[in-house]
């Protein structure tokens, strides 16, 4: 097994199992943000990148590996002016990849980005003329790209900051489902136990919805951080949720005590949560995302954007550092 970890300056590829330096993988786009692999083929794994990062990004917004991300293909579709990609998710059929970049618009590919079309009917959503994003130019974006383990053609669509929208048809027509939720969203997930458990991470914390989207409910049981970001619920039987949350936005990570993040684990399918153990108490950096272990269930690895690579061990009760004084990372993913 070996982890393909998307950063500032490109692919690093990891084996957690041996020490030594990780291999550099050349990548264009070269600051990656976000990546996806193929249902069909975990061989195939997709980058996007934005100008949110520090570096910003080079020519490409998306590239595609064919051999685990050790080589890697432009494939920037005609986005448009100025589209930076932000999320990109996969869904279980093979071949297919969906796009979600700023201006908040949605793209779709059948042949694993050969060719792209848009998703029009997102552009048509009620409401998206009051989307917006803090810092200036204040322009919306498609934060997360998410689909029911248990409908293959229902997708979730994550909007900072605009709301969470559901399209049943994969991408044909839309949904709002914001009644109760802070529209600030980062992460959207379903609970692969039971479709009508929505969870989602949002720039005011943690949120449960047990209908399906028809309503969210705000935990604070067990949270003492607020600006939640990554979300996994683990699937195969198991029930643990996990989050990391900072004291504050991206903005105050620049202090001396940095995003002040902790992790936190939910027994009880959301409804509360309490803090796990990490190597060396509270994180400086922030948690980006956080991949299922598929040799140990129960575990997890996750990447900081301070430039580490975690794992956790003990049934997801422990996080310790597997690799550090990388470039700032922000999503991976995870290959035989």
């Amino acid at each position: 097994m070996k982890l393909c970890v998307g950063t500032t300056k490109g692919v690093v590829i990891l084996d957690p199992a041996r020490a030594g330096a990780p291999l550099m993988a050349l990548a264009e786009p070269s600051a990656i943000w976000c990546m996806a692999q193929d249902t069909g083929d975990p061989n195939v794994i997709y980058a996007g990148a934005n100008g949110f990062m520090a570096s910003g990004r080079g020519r490409g917004a998306l590239a595609r590996s064919r051999d685990g991300g050790r080589n890697w293909t432009d494939i920037t579709p005609n986005l448009g002016t100025d589209e930076d990609v932000w999320a990109l998710g996969a869904p279980p059929i093979p071949g297919e990849i969906f796009v979600g970049t700023s201006h908040a618009r949605l793209f779709r590919s059948s042949d694993q980005g050969r060719k792209f079309r848009e998703c029009t009917a997102f552009n048509k959503v009620p409401g998206r003329d009051r989307w917006s994003f803090p810092p200036p130019p204040h322009i919306p974006h498609i934060r997360s790209i998410s689909f029911d383990p248990n409908r293959s053609s229902t997708m979730y669509i994550g909007v900072e900051e605009g709301g969470v929208y559901r399209s049943r048809d994969l991408g044909e027509s839309f949904e709002p489902l914001n009644r109760g939720i802070y529209t600030d969203i980062h992460t959207v997930v379903v609970d692969p136990a039971d479709s009508r458990r929505l969870y989602a991470t949002t720039g005011d914390g943690f949120y449960l919805s047990q209908d399906a989207g028809g309503s969210w409910r705000h935990i604070t049981a067990g949270l003492n951080r607020t600006y939640t970001v990554p979300l996994l619920v683990e699937g195969d039987g198991h029930r643990a949720i996990y989050t990391a949350a900072a004291a504050g936005p991206p903005p105050s990570w620049s202090r001396p005590s940095g995003a002040d993040a902790r992790f936190f684990r939910s027994d009880d399918y959301g409804r509360s949560f309490r803090m796990i153990e990490a190597e060396g108490g509270g994180m400086r950096s922030m948690v980006m995302r956080l991949r299922e272990d598929p040799l140990s269930p129960g575990d997890f690895f996750g990447v900081l954007n301070g430039g580490g690579v975690i794992r956790s061990d003990g049934a997801g009760e422990h996080v310790s550092a597997i690799a550090d004084k990388l470039p700032p990372a922000y999503d991976l993913a995870i290959i035989d």
